[in-house]
């Protein structure tokens, strides 16, 4: 590869940046601190600030891989990129796609024109003071006021009969099982 374009000394612009292995995180200051990580062969750095953009975070397991860059070359100057672990990170999305995920295998897919959560346990969509929770076996829906609007509504199951109304009579759009 030719390097003409690089200045005098263009080794050292090479060497500021490499790649580590972090071991270690503190993740409850004002700014997350990879307190140990492993770069070359013999190198450990400690206390190393770890750069995210406004709006999102993430907390590296540890054995996660990035690069750091040495500010002017110097080792006592460091600043992490990245940073992900090779086994949890999910693969195979389409062109455009993006993906949100933990080292547990919780995601939130966006693709194409799909909004896909997956959750192990439990689901909670929370806006003002409505709450839907969804669990495994049961979807919990907390509001202080329900309005369904639909031409046909079933209760239980499809197929039931019409449900009676308060006075007498049947409904015309509420079915139940």
């Amino acid at each position: 590869m030719a390097w003409h374009w690089f200045p005098e000394g263009q080794e050292g612009i090479i060497a500021q940046l490499r790649r580590a292995t972090v071991q270690k995180t503190d993740d409850s200051g004002t700014q997350q601190i990879l307190k140990k990580m492993t770069g070359l062969k013999t190198e450990t750095f400690e206390d190393v600030y770890r750069l995210q953009p406004h709006g999102f975070s993430s907390h590296p397991p540890s054995g996660s891989e990035g690069v750091f860059l040495s500010l002017g070359g110097r080792s006592d100057r460091l600043l992490a990129l990245g940073f992900e672990h090779k086994d949890k990170r999910v693969r195979n999305l389409p062109e455009g796609g993006a993906v949100l995920y933990d080292a547990d295998g919780n995601v939130v897919r966006i693709v194409a024109d799909d909004l896909q959560i997956t959750h192990k346990k439990k689901v909670v969509l929370t806006v003002g003071k409505s709450k839907v929770t969804i669990e495994p076996d049961k979807i919990t829906h907390e509001s202080p006021h329900v309005v369904v609007k639909s031409p046909h509504v079933d209760l239980g199951d499809e197929g039931g009969t019409p449900i009676g109304l308060c006075g007498g009579g049947c409904a015309t759009k509420v079915y139940a099982v």
